[in-house]
């Protein structure tokens, strides 16, 4: 990175959140008077989380779901070789307490492993170059007129990124973070940053050159209409700091939650609409999937609460009666950005065999495929011992949380090259002769609206014809493929909220009130939206709005 004021930087605070040990001693302490029957609208993270701590608490819960599957955009795609990869959420930070008290309550602690984001071994395929990521600066920066300082003290648009970030951040007051983090402005200088996109705080204070190396090499490119301030806040957070992710797949998370509720689920079930009335809450359900393969006929259930996790790109399509105009104009407005991945499932691991020796960690292009990310199981991954970072219980990972303060916590936009070596050291030379699945794809936005107009069999074609560049023998070693669209999916309509400049101040409050007996979650309904974690926090705050409920 560029060098910061380190005395600033170790003067930052912690993620300005509840923390979850705190929210969970709230709840129990609102937790008084007669059991409740809560139907929860959806069984992603946030509504199996709440079904969970409801349940524990004693109340009666039901679990609606319209897919065949709970999980939501938790989704682990297994191949028959026995390779895997994650179609939607693939990495967790160590800042994310929520999310690592689940892991920790279901079990899963034991299954974590590093996730690597970026190693020198990687490639960078831009402006027609392909090189390893140490060697940009001398081969790909020549093409861009960069100021001297840039040239020498950065070597990825991701750092010059970071660098910018971290001068405003360190200009806010601790009140002006805590206050982005409940989705308001209540100063004037905040004001002025909810108005700001990502591209214009990189015109204002990068220039042309720099902007175009920020969104190359990091993809943001699709992005500037987003708000500066979703950026700020994930370097805030520190989502690049010690990823982590499970062994055997990310979607052991939602798998165990699910066991603990299984009976309270009912899968394939769709609602139609949601009326408010007195003292209760009236839907309208169908089978989406009867013998015929015809969804069912409507008909109607009755509820005393409900809780509504259906992401408001779906939830827009719903007939919602009795909300107020307020609610209903944040279903209508809140953004919601597109990703697409395409998995490729290759019949050896030939990335892992020289000369390529490539650990985990992303390859990055200018070309339609964007970000390609290389497996990170199998790795012999306890030489980077997540315990070490995290922390063998909560207990001691909330130790960790000073060491944290005191270094610099990056964005997951603005991470350096990590080192590798104690990785491929300890990886046996025969796991490059083992199958496994690359995500060939990751793509946001226009890039994913792009690929995603394709068939499956045109959009991995097109991915493996871009990956020949870097790897030349990649068509020989792909056996089967895996394409999510998730704009195009039915029952998500999007991959998750990330908003236009303003967005979050017109409509976080609105999004996460309550209507009458109605309540909401899931990340949409978060600061960090586009995360695990985000869903976590809003199911939790939405359980201690419902046991408070009278």
């Amino acid at each position: 990175m560029l060098p910061i004021d380190d005395e600033a930087a170790a003067d930052v605070p912690a993620y300005p959140h509840i923390p979850i040990q705190e929210i969970l001693r709230q709840i129990k302490d609102h937790d008084a008077g007669p059991r409740k029957h809560v139907v929860i609208l959806g069984a992603g993270m946030a509504g199996l989380v709440a079904a969970y701590e409801l349940q524990r608490l004693g109340h009666h819960v039901e679990i609606l779901e319209a897919s065949s599957r709970a999980g939501g955009r938790v989704w682990t795609h297994r191949f028959k070789d026995g390779s895997y990869n994650e179609l939607g959420a693939m990495r967790v930070p160590v800042t994310h307490d929520y999310t690592h008290y689940y892991i920790d309550q279901m079990g899963l602690r034991p299954k974590l492993i590093p996730f690597i984001n970026s190693t020198a071994q990687n490639f960078w395929d831009i402006r027609g170059i392909v090189c390893r990521k140490p060697d940009a600066p001398a081969q790909i920066y020549p093409h861009y007129k960069l100021s001297p300082y840039i040239r020498q003290h950065t070597s990825s648009g991701g750092e010059i990124f970071g660098w910018l970030q971290d001068t405003l951040i360190n200009t806010l007051t601790d009140a002006e973070r805590v206050a982005m983090f409940a989705g308001r402005a209540d100063t004037a200088y905040l004001q002025y940053l909810s108005t700001v996109s990502l591209g214009d705080f990189l015109n204002q204070n990068a220039g042309m050159d720099a902007k175009d190396v920020v969104g190359v090499f990091t993809s943001l490119d699709v992005w500037w209409d987003k708000a500066l301030s979703m950026f700020l806040r994930d370097e805030m957070v520190g989502t690049g700091t010690d990823l982590t992710t499970l062994d055997g797949g990310l979607d052991q998370l939602p798998t165990a939650l699910y066991a603990e509720v299984t009976p309270t689920v009912q899968l394939n079930l769709e609602v139609l609409s949601i009326r408010r009335a007195e003292g209760k809450v009236e839907l309208q359900v169908r089978d989406a999937r009867a013998g015929d393969g015809r969804p069912g006929e409507p008909r109607p259930k009755s509820c005393d609460y409900v809780l509504c996790t259906i992401p408001f790109s779906v939830l827009r399509r719903l007939d919602l009666v009795g909300f107020t105009n307020a609610k209903m104009s944040a279903v209508r407005g809140m953004t919601y950005a597109n990703a697409t991945k395409v998995l490729l499932d290759c019949d050896r691991r030939f990335w892992q065999a020289p000369p390529y020796n490539i650990f985990g960690g992303s390859s990055i292009s200018d070309r339609i495929q964007r970000q390609t990310y290389y497996p990170m199981n199998d790795l012999r991954a306890a030489a980077v011992e997540p315990e070490a970072r995290l922390g063998a219980s909560p207990r001691q990972r909330r130790l960790v949380q000073p060491e944290l303060r005191q270094r610099r916590l990056v964005g997951i936009h603005t991470t350096a090259i990590e080192a590798q070596s104690a990785v491929s050291s300890s990886a046996p030379p025969e796991s490059s002769e083992a199958p496994g699945a690359l995500t060939g794809a990751y793509v946001w936005d226009q890039d994913a609206r792009r690929l995603g107009v394709l068939s499956p069999d045109a959009a991995a074609g097109v991915v493996v014809e871009n990956l020949r560049r870097i790897h030349p023998e990649i068509d020989r070693h792909v056996v089967d493929y895996a394409l999510m669209d998730w704009e195009t999916h039915r029952w998500h309509a999007g991959a998750f909220a990330f908003l236009r400049p303003g967005e979050i101040e017109q409509y976080f409050g609105t999004a996460i009130r309550p209507e009458g007996r109605v309540f909401f979650a899931g990340e949409h309904c978060s600061t960090d939206q586009g995360w695990i974690q985000g869903a976590l926090i809003a199911s939790l705050r939405a359980v201690d709005e419902i046991v408070s409920a009278g």
